[in-house]
């Protein structure tokens, strides 16, 4: 677990199905299999985005514009 990595359940077949259909997506069928595979990974980031940041966390507020 050093590595920050946290494996999840994937998503089942029936899943996938489902949240592709809710979307509206037509994904080829080897793509549904690695979709379903790899969604893990998407929620662990999920988690780790989300919550209240300050305005200071955003690199973009970080430095001030040139001239000030």
């Amino acid at each position: 677990m050093g590595n920050g990595i946290v494996k999840t359940q994937g998503m089942t077949r029936a899943e996938v199905e489902t949240g592709l259909a809710r979307a509206g997506l037509d994904v080829p069928e080897h793509e549904r299999l690695e979709i379903a595979a790899a969604v893990h990974f998407i929620e662990e980031m999920a988690e780790r985005v989300r919550g209240k940041r300050a305005m200071s966390a955003e690199p973009a507020h970080i430095f001030p514009p040139p001239g000030v």
